[in-house]
């Protein structure tokens, strides 16, 4: 029996994406410049691009060649339609829940914070939550509805972005949630789950300082510790699709217990929780209840430790020591190319002296890039 090798509305459709995202990448570029970056004929992108404009995905844009305002016929170039769809992202914390709404050029158009505590909150009750703040920030940008075309979430913990599940989270006190599946329901829209890390490292691949990397990782600094690696151009996900679990890695010291049972896990140590029980020893419950520390714990420990308390300085650069040992795993293991460290957002700015002492470069705000020697 034959085989039959290729179907050629496939390929269309694979040529189609190939030349769309080189516009992303890119975007503005000429039709032969795409030929050239896609290997595809001039007569293939003409007839690809005419129908992608036909779409509403792409437009023409005529400029003048090398900026002279009088000399030469005008250059056309390719580049995405603004509004020809939006996409709505939404991060998941324990303390606070961000949804963002962008544009086809992956620009932000909205964002709404709820400063809601979902810790251990019932997954219906969530979900409504989530509901409300996507409406309401829909409803601030003011465009169609009807242009909305997914929805990105992003959950701490075990998440199978094929289920749509969160297997494991400190957000949710039950396991095996099917929010994909919840939302998609309320909504009505296309769901896709993922760890926090993973959307980083996508971001950084198509926005960031990784675009031109084959491979790099993400270490995620939030309630526990991630890891997003893009290896050969892509995430790699591993066996189960929950891809790597950095924070339960070993990095020694003491025997202590983590909260999936084993010790010495990464996360027994640099956890928010950890660094949480760690100040109640030094500190004592009066501390970490402070307006201050309770709105940004590690922002408060680098305050006492600027001022010169010795004893916070020491549980800085204790976390420091574990996440160096753990990303020493990384590097000996994988050895990526480049590595992204990003903090959570309010610990950025107290925390950015210290980390101007490392061999670093800045990249999105709070973030910090290391290249392996």
């Amino acid at each position: 029996m034959a085989v039959k090798i290729a179907d050629p509305l496939l390929m269309r459709e694979i040529n189609k994406y190939h030349v769309l995202e080189t516009i992303r990448c890119h975007g503005q570029i000429s039709r032969v410049e795409i030929s050239e970056r896609t290997l595809l004929s001039g007569t293939t992108v003409s007839a690809i691009t005419g129908a992608l404009i036909e779409e509403g995905l792409i437009e023409a844009i005529h400029t003048q060649p090398n900026g002279e305002a009088q000399r030469g016929r005008p250059r056309v170039l390719l580049g995405l339609v603004r509004d020809a769809a939006y996409v709505l992202g939404i991060r998941i914390s324990d303390a606070m829940t961000t949804v963002t709404l962008v544009d086809f050029r992956g620009e932000l158009v909205s964002l709404l914070q709820l400063p809601v505590r979902m810790a251990r909150q019932p997954a219906e009750v969530i979900a409504d939550l989530i509901e409300d703040a996507m409406d309401e920030c829909v409803n601030k940008a003011g465009i169609d509805r009807a242009r909305i075309r997914g929805v990105g979430v992003g959950v701490p913990g075990l998440v199978d972005p094929r289920s749509g599940k969160s297997y494991s989270s400190s957000v949710f006190g039950e396991r095996e949630i099917p929010l994909a599946t919840m939302l998609g329901e309320r909504t009505g829209l296309p769901v896709k789950l993922e760890k926090p890390a993973n959307l980083l490292a996508l971001a950084e691949s198509w926005f960031g300082y990784a675009q031109r990397e084959k491979s790099f990782a993400v270490v995620a600094l939030d309630q526990t510790a991630s890891l997003g690696l893009w290896v050969d151009s892509d995430l790699h996900r591993g066996a189960s699709t929950l891809g790597p679990t950095f924070g339960h890695i070993k990095v020694g010291g003491g025997g202590v217990v983590c909260e999936c049972g084993q010790k010495d896990c990464l996360n027994a140590h640099v956890s928010q929780s950890a660094m949480r029980r760690q100040a109640v020893a030094l500190f004592g419950a009066g501390f970490v209840e402070s307006p201050a520390a309770r709105t940004d714990l590690p922002g408060a420990l680098a305050a006492a430790a600027d001022a010169g308390d010795v004893a916070a300085a020491a549980l800085i650069e204790g976390h420091g020591e574990r996440l160096g040992i753990g990303i020493s795993h990384v590097i000996n293991l994988i050895n990526p190319e480049k590595i992204i460290i990003a903090l959570d957002s309010r610990a950025t700015a107290s925390c950015s002296r210290r980390r101007s002492r490392r061999r670093r470069r800045p990249t999105a705000s709070g973030h910090t890039t290391l290249r392996p020697s």
